[in-house]
């Protein structure tokens, strides 16, 4: 279990000693374990943009995957101590310096780090959790192309159920978990 524990930080100082360290543009959100259909990491897993930046640090917004989808804006960015030591670090929410937050990692970093994602974000962290620059997640970790088959089986209509809706011009949807309306 020590070993278990070492090694996402032996990850984490050799992706802040590389020299993508604040330079990626890209990254890519993923897990290693079976928690992707949890609410909370389904929000958070997906690739991220650069978006300008905050306190000093780049962040970046989740790139919507399904056009037209109903979903919510992710950004991920760094706070300063401005607020005191507890709000310092990383967060995932859906605005920057916003009160609804998902994730926090207290690394004060120039780039996101890879491990140590507290979810919620004031609970424990989770270990199955990472963030890594677009490029090292592709070589690195198959779970990267296991979420992308994940994303596009769920853009799949053979998926899809018509239901009769008692509206007049309107049918439902379901793709996946998610009801879609339409005239």
């Amino acid at each position: 279990q020590q070993q278990q524990q070492q090694q996402p930080q032996q990850q984490e100082q050799e992706h802040e000693q590389s020299g993508e360290t604040g330079a990626a543009n890209e990254y890519v959100v993923a897990t290693t374990g079976g928690d992707q259909d949890e609410v909370v990491i389904r929000t958070l897993l997906g690739e991220y943009k650069h978006a300008g930046s905050n306190h000093g640090r780049n962040m970046f917004k989740k790139v919507i995957q399904r056009p037209g989808a109903s979903s919510v804006d992710v950004f991920l960015y760094y706070w300063d101590n401005r607020d005191g030591p507890t709000f310092e670090g990383w967060w995932f929410g859906n605005k920057v310096g916003g009160t609804s937050v998902w994730s926090h990692n207290g690394s004060s970093a120039m780039a996101p780090p890879l491990s140590n994602w507290k979810i919620p974000w004031d609970g424990s962290v989770r270990p199955t959790l990472s963030v890594a620059p677009k490029t090292e997640q592709q070589q690195q970790q198959p779970q990267y192309q296991q979420y992308q088959q994940h994303q596009y089986q769920q853009q799949q209509p053979s998926n899809s159920v018509q239901l009769a809706v008692p509206v007049a011009g309107v049918s439902a949807t379901v793709v996946g978990k998610v009801w879609e309306l339409s005239q």
